[in-house]
């Protein structure tokens, strides 16, 4: 066992393994996340290793955001497991303008039967695309991928599209590429897969392409491609296509000589199309960073990458501890490299200066280290996600949560303060809630060349997958015994969106409304599609915030597991007010959740309402503004009472009014909201029948919305 992995456990550190002696006692103890990205997850099993499932009990369908109410979702496909979509970093979902199809690519179905027939314990490691030129009324599929020795896992991959003049808009001239790494019968990853398979009429078939070299598999042990310098694995981060013809995917380099084994490097991989296929070459970035006594490097193998559209100009982060940081720059921080053209050479940029008092509102939301209360320590927490983009003037955007690290010894940089009985990493409180942020780098590499903003918060986090982990009892995923009874982590999936030319962006993510979970615990459990919308040439951020998939079918509500939304989305129309923007989406799970049995892939692609922003500077967090614009109300028709929901950024008076169509006040309720999101109960009795309006009141800030009464 040999790879960084997202799906280990939640492992708590013993006090005796931490290297500084704190000078005040810790919540509940420290987590050590390096030890869960330490931690590979092995060969899923069969069905028949099945135990009781767990039954998730019914809840009701409404979060606290606007909801995004035309969002329709269908049931496109499904896999023979859960695992293929486990991992929020790759990126098997995309949309290729040109064409205007989407294609997403996955682990096969149950019942699906590739050609030639794989043994039955590399059955799942086929893979197979789904393409559709209609929004997703109709789909074709294809195999691109099967072998009985290297079996594929976590796919991720996008069309190619000829670069020609004038530009090609037939799918039939365009290929799939896709790459993921191989597992096989002996334990450990071994390899990787590069595969590529024409589209169009006759090639929608159960077979990958036969045409020499359009199927790859690279061994880490070698023999290595022509250009492929040396061992790699892994290769299903950040997966992208631009105009240029380039597809690109970025891998880790495992030293054997660490126990447990970690990566001391990274790969990026391109693919250039050659006669039918495709030619991969291979660069090695060893990031500058400290070392921990163990000989282990400080960075997180959770890479990230962003392309402009051209592919010209693009950017490669990796989360370390920078080598000679000082401070509050000694965190688990954006590493960044940049190039200018299309990445031919590199270059490595300056980082964020935590020190500087610009980031004090940054270091406002983070506790200290153990034995220094001034000094506080971002740690860009890749347990929930992350992801980037690059807008319309080449500017990189990270989108993020943060936690404050406990120490700032190199040896401890991944241990991390949990609070409560139910070890929770941020407190949950006002000014202590799991924040996202927006870090903007100009490009210029002079200082300042950063910026950032606050898009919005989070009132969940992630339960873990052990026995032991925090959060396990509420983790509503069934157990794999073969596993130890380990269930699946569950994330935020946060990430990130652009137009292709870059002028608007779109932040997602997934939370749970505690109105409905157990106990109102602060567990994502529940959890529900988010979005923001950000307007390049405004430099604003819409107001909005929409829920994208409480309105769904109750497969889709509150069971949005999984979720990959597409690094490009249409934009359909904007007027003074309105900005309608088209987002394909996906959504994986079961009903029960059940890991090793069949699972299904939801798709939407509906148009999304965002409100556009009247102002030309950026949103530092959800204001009352924002909270009683994003209000809702259900049930709308009600009869006996309604729900009044608000989300808060701080502690608030909530003041709800409910009136006549004559203006009459016949119904008010006063609340003190809390952060995060609240549910308050209005009672309508001895109303008749008819259209009310409700005001909901936030500080300054005021709402209406129409209610029915039956």
């Amino acid at each position: 066992m040999k790879k960084n992995l997202l799906l280990g456990s939640v492992l708590l550190a013993a006090i005796s393994a931490f290297s500084q002696n704190a000078s005040r006692p810790r919540p509940t103890g420290i987590m050590n996340a390096k030890l869960i990205a330490n931690i590979k997850f092995g060969d899923e099993g069969t069905p028949s290793n099945k135990i009781n499932p767990i039954k998730p009990t019914a809840f009701p369908v409404r979060s606290g955001s606007k909801a995004a109410s035309l969002t329709t979702w269908q049931s496109i496909t499904g896999s023979m497991n859960i695992y293929g979509v486990i991992i929020p970093y790759t990126k098997p979902l995309q949309w290729n303008d040109e064409l205007d199809a989407v294609s997403f690519v996955h682990r096969k179905a149950l019942g699906y039967n590739p050609s030639p027939v794989p043994a039955a314990t590399a059955a799942n490691g086929a893979m197979v695309v789904h393409v559709t030129t209609d929004c997703g009324s109709h789909w074709d599929s294809t195999c691109i991928y099967t072998n009985d020795n290297f079996w594929g896992r976590y796919p991720g991959g996008a069309i190619y599209n000829p670069p020609s003049t004038p530009t090609n808009t037939d799918l039939s001239n365009a290929y799939f590429v896709g790459s993921g790494p191989t597992t096989g019968a002996s334990t450990g990853w071994i390899g990787n897969f590069y595969a590529s398979k024409k589209l169009g009429t006759g090639n929608y078939n159960n077979a990958p392409s036969t045409v020499p070299n359009a199927v790859q598999v690279m061994p880490t042990g070698g023999p290595f491609a022509p250009n492929v310098p040396s061992r790699h694995d892994f290769a299903c981060y950040a997966f992208s296509a631009t105009d240029d013809g380039k597809m690109r995917v970025l891998a880790g380099i495992t030293d054997d000589g660490l126990s447990p084994a970690q990566d001391t490097g990274i790969m990026l991989m391109t693919g250039t199309f050659n006669s039918g296929v495709f030619d991969w070459a291979g660069k090695v970035f060893h990031p500058p960073v400290t070392v921990a006594s163990d000989g282990s490097p400080n960075f997180t193998s959770r890479y990230i990458m962003a392309w402009n559209e051209l592919g010209t100009v693009g950017y490669i982060v990796v989360m370390g501890s920078r080598l000679g940081a000082t401070g509050s720059n000694v965190g688990l921080q954006p590493i960044v490299y940049k190039t200018t053209n299309s990445g031919s050479t590199w270059s490595l940029e300056n980082g964020i200066n935590f020190n500087t008092s610009v980031y004090a509102d940054v270091k406002d939301r983070l506790e200290p280290v153990d034995v220094d209360s001034t000094l506080k320590i971002p740690n860009f927490n890749w347990l929930e996600g992350m992801d980037c983009a690059v807008d319309a003037n080449n500017k990189l955007h990270i989108f993020t949560s943060l936690l404050g690290h406990t120490s700032s010894d190199p040896d401890s940089l991944n241990f991390i303060n949990q609070y409560t009985t139910e070890k929770y990493l941020w407190r949950h409180t006002p000014g202590r809630m799991p924040y996202l942020f927006d870090f903007v780098y100009d490009g210029t590499n002079t200082t300042p060349a950063w910026s950032h903003m606050i898009i919005d918060s989070m009132s969940t986090e992630g339960p873990g997958a052990l026995t032991t982990d925090r959060g396990y009892q509420d983790n509503p995923w069934d157990m794999d015994p073969s596993q130890s009874n380990q269930k699946v982590r569950i994330d935020a999936r946060i990430q990130m969106s652009r137009t292709p030319d870059g002028q608007h962006l779109l932040y997602s993510w997934t939370e749970s409304d505690t109105s409905f979970t157990n106990t109102q615990k602060k567990w994502n459990n529940l959890p529900n599609i988010k979005a923001r919308l950000y307007d390049v040439s405004a430099a604003a951020l819409s107001s909005t915030e929409l829920d994208l998939t409480s309105d769904a079918s109750t497969e889709i509500a509150n069971r949005a597991m999984y979720g990959f939304v597409s690094p490009k989305f249409k934009l359909i129309s904007k007027t003074a007010s309105t900005i309608n923007v088209m987002v394909p989406m996906t959504v994986s799970n079961s009903n029960p959740y059940a890991q090793l049995t069949a699972n299904t892939h939801w798709y939407s692609c509906s148009s999304l309402p965002f409100a556009r922003p009247s102002t030309t500077v950026g949103i530092a967090e959800n204001t009352a503004n924002n909270a009683v614009d994003n209000s809702s109300i259900f049930p709308n028709p009600a009869t006996n009472n309604v729900t009044v929901k608000v989300n808060l950024v701080n502690t608030s008076k909530v003041q709800i009014e409910v009136l006549n169509t004559v203006g009459q006040v016949v119904r008010t309720i006063q609340s003190q909201g809390q952060t995060g999101s609240n549910s308050i109960n209005v009672e309508l009795n001895g109303l008749s029948s008819g259209i009310y309006f409700v005001t909901i009141k936030v500080d300054n800030a005021v709402s209406t919305k129409k209610l029915v009464i039956e």
